[in-house]
Order: structure tokens, then C-alpha cells, then sequence
């Protein structure tokens, strides 16, 4: 399976420049990651594709069907689990999942119940059956949220910004769970963190302003920098230097000092050394570099 997205286009009335501005990118099958900043387009993006909203111009294809033509076969196909997720507070997970089963249209009880412990298994949510989802962490509601999603066995996921706000060790589990569930399925995820794209994905694609900054390999992303990334620690006045005369992916600050991330054809400093280019430099350098 794949989704090939030509000259997607979106306006929304009112608004002073386009959401989305002629999106052309192909979605393979595995987890496929769509960066970018707040704002960038990444939601509607999203929303178009889970059919909650329909583009201003452009095609969706999905094995070579045209969206529209087939949106409600397309439908039983998928699963959307938006940024803010609301679920039903007073149920636990086996009454909310019971009550998705039936608005899926499965009346076996037998059937319901097989798929509601098995999808339980699968987010790591055994043991926790009879507690409120009221009383549910951040994390396991993003787990529910995807138990919820594969009760219908879709064959695609479109997951947004799902790890916003978790600590830690719920993010790294949610990572590892959606690295699971990702085989035989094209798995959507949309996030303006880096690290995990890093994690999860071997294709993306850099929104920026609605517009396609780069899509394709991970690793061939990353390579577009590969010779070109130094590190410097100085002063605040060479940091300002480097600021002006490079593209400054990443500045920290050590006992007084500017350590500075920069992508340039050769070093600007003496104190200069070359190396190895991160995902985050990539894309902060396609992003034209730190603003602040």
C-alpha cells in the first residue's frame, strides 16, 4: 500500500496565506514521519487525509485510487487519533473499547470481547481494565487512544503529535509501541520533535509554512550536511559572529562559554572542529538555523 499526495492545496476563508501549498509527497508502507514547527501545516495535513476535511485543490491517491472516489472504503481502513484525544471518563478501557466496537459495527459479543483483550495486550494496558479512563496518566490515555484506533485492525494510522507532554519513560514506551503495530500498515506521525523521528521513522518530510521543505530518506536528509557541521566553544562575541556568517543549528552555554552548532563549507574559527550531523541539525539548517 502507499498514498501519493499531488498539489495539495489548502485555504481557509479568511486567512491572509495558504495552510498547505501545493504538497506533493508519496507515503510508503512502515512509519512515515511529518515534521515541522507549530503551525507548519502538519494538522490540516493530517485532518485532509483522515477525510475530517477536504482540501481547496489537489489529489490524494491511495493505491492508485483517487481519495474522494473511494472515501468510504478508505474509511474502513483507518485509523485517526488527533493531538487532543477526549475520551469517556466514567467508562474504563473495556466499556470504551466495547462501545468503539459497536460503533464499528460488531455485534458479536464474542467477537468484542476477543478483540478488545487483544488490542488491551497489545497498548500494555492489562491489569488496568477496571480503572476509570478519568483516572488515567497522559500516557496511558495515548495508549487507550491507540487501542481505540486498532480495534478496527486498519491498515492505516494517522497519529498526531501523540508524545506532546509525556514523561520520559510513557514517550520511549509509546515510541516502542507504534514501532510495533507499524508492521503491514503506513503509520502517519506528526511531531515537531525531532528525537522522535529519529526513533521511529526512516521517511519524512519537512513542512515548513505549508510547504514541502524536503521529503525522502532520513539518512539522505541527514547527509545533505554530512561535511559541513562543526562544533565551537567560545565567546558570546564569536557566537554572534557565527550567527551572521553561518547557519547556527544548536547553541548551548557552559560555564560561561558559547557552545555553538553551525553549518558552514569550512570552519569560521580556529577553534573549530568538524562533526557528526544529527537529524536536529538537518532540519534546524533547513528551517534556516536558530532565530533566537
Amino acid at each position: 500500500m502507499n498514498i501519493e499526495i499531488k498539489n495539495l492545496t489548502m485555504r481557509y476563508p479568511r486567512a491572509d496565506k495558504k495552510a498547505l501549498d501545493s504538497v506533493t509527497i508519496t507515503i510508503p508502507e512502515g512509519i512515515y514521519g511529518l515534521i515541522g514547527r507549530n503551525g507548519a501545516g502538519k494538522t490540516t495535513l493530517m485532518r485532509i487525509l483522515a477525510t475530517v476535511l477536504d482540501a481547496t485543490e489537489g489529489e490524494i491517491l491511495v493505491d492508485g485510487k483517487e481519495l474522494t472516489a473511494a472515501r468510504n472504503q478508505f474509511r474502513t481502513s483507518l485509523g485517526y487519533l488527533p493531538q487532543s484525544t477526549k475520551l469517556m471518563p466514567r467508562l474504563n478501557i473495556v466499556e470504551f473499547l466495547d462501545y468503539i466496537c459497536i460503533l464499528k459495527g460488531i455485534q458479536d459479543k464474542n467477537e468484542r470481547r476477543e478483540r478488545i483483550a487483544a488490542v488491551i495486550e497489545t497498548v500494555g494496558l492489562k491489569g488496568e481494565e477496571k480503572k476509570r479512563l478519568g483516572r488515567y496518566s497522559g500516557g496511558m490515555l495515548r495508549r487507550a487512544g491507540i487501542a481505540q484506533v486498532l480495534i478496527g485492525d486498519p491498515k492505516v494510522l494517522i497519529i498526531d503529535e501523540p508524545t506532546t507532554g509525556l514523561d520520559p519513560e510513557e514517550r520511549l514506551y509509546f515510541l516502542n509501541l507504534l514501532s510495533r503495530i507499524a508492521e503491514g500498515r503506513i503509520v502517519i506521525f506528526s511531531t515537531h520533535i525531532t528525537s522522535d523521528i529519529a526513533h521511529l521513522c526512516s521517511n519524512i518530510c519537512v513542512l515548513e509554512e505549508g510547504k514541502v521543505q524536503y521529503a525522502g530518506d532520513k539518512l539522505e536528509f541527514v547527509s545533505l550536511i554530512s561535511g559541513r557541521t562543526w562544533y565551537h566553544r567560545g565567546t558570546e562575541a564569536e557566537e554572534a559572529m557565527l550567527r551572521e556568517e553561518a547557519t547556527v543549528t544548536a547553541v548551548t552555554y557552559l560555564d560561561g562559554d558559547s557552545c555553538v552548532r553551525y553549518v558552514a563549507n569550512a570552519p569560521l574559527t580556529e577553534a573549530s572542529e568538524k562533526t557528526v550531523p544529527t537529524l536536529e541539525d538537518a532540519y534546524i539548517y533547513t528551517l534556516g538555523g536558530v532565530k533566537r
